[in-house]
């Protein structure tokens, strides 16, 4: 990663001026955002919003991980991706439009397919990672590397036309294992294109968990870590599910208590 800054320029305080205006935002906590660096293990929809949000807002590095071409279903799901792009990586793609968007983000970009024996590796480097991965044993897989680095991650799902957000903080939350066991992997099964997705609600998962990471980096409002936000778009209903803690029999939780 590029040298950290040590303050921020006068182009930093005008083009991050909107965001030096929030409670509870300041130059300090900015700069902590300039610095900081995340990966997005998985370009779905909402790993695409999320690396646009933490872009504009910011960040100074993002890792892009996915082995996948852009096809002509993604230009339905996200406004990212034009004609000219499919058949195109989409990591190579995501960097491209990132580089205009914000000129002076580091990107590092790795197109080899996430499994058990790279995780550790995409991981390594990032201050805390985002999954919009869509198989659940991928899920598992990013949280057990991530316990293990002691990584923050920001995991998310959806089901037609609702979603879930979980923040799993190492040391503060229980693992994405203990919280399926708790709310039943039933619940929440596998999804992408072949089972239906809206753009607009995976562009406000992607929104929610670049929230969370800018939340972490900069340490703005509260993370609890053992709750799991659900919002049903049909409905307009959240349901905030909460006392997901960690079991003590776990082999990533019981290890860290």
């Amino acid at each position: 990663m590029k040298q950290k800054k040590q303050s921020l320029t006068a182009e930093d305080k005008e083009r991050f001026a909107p965001q030096l205006l929030l409670p509870g935002m300041n130059e300090a906590r900015q700069l902590k955002l300039n610095n900081a660096s995340a990966v997005i293990i998985g370009l779905t929809p909402p790993g695409l919003s999320c690396a646009i949000n933490l872009a504009q807002a910011g960040i100074g590095k993002l890792i892009l991980q996915d082995h996948a071409s852009v096809q002509p279903a993604d230009l339905s799901t996200h406004f990212l991706f034009s004609a000219a792009d499919v058949g195109a990586k989409k990591t190579d793609a995501l960097q491209n439009k990132l580089s205009q968007l914000h000129p002076s983000l580091e990107i590092e970009i790795n197109s080899d397919q996430f499994n058990v024996h790279n995780a550790e590796k995409f991981l390594l480097t990032a201050d805390i990672a985002v999954e919009a991965l869509e198989n659940w044993q991928d899920k598992l897989l990013a949280s057990d590397s991530c316990m293990r680095l002691l990584k923050p991650l920001i995991h998310s799902g959806i089901i037609a036309y609702s979603f879930h957000v979980f923040s799993m903080i190492p040391r503060r939350s229980a693992c994405l294992r203990c919280v399926f066991a708790k709310l039943g992997l039933e619940d929440f099964p596998p999804y992408g294109i072949q089972k239906g997705m809206l753009g607009a609600i995976a562009s406000l998962v992607g929104s929610f968990q670049a929230a969370e990471a800018i939340k972490l980096i900069t340490q703005i409002g509260t993370i609890s870590g053992n709750h799991l936000l659900r919002f049903d778009v049909l409905r307009s209903e959240f349901d905030d599910m909460t006392e997901l803690t960690s079991r003590s029999d776990c082999p990533d939780c019981g290890r860290l208590n």
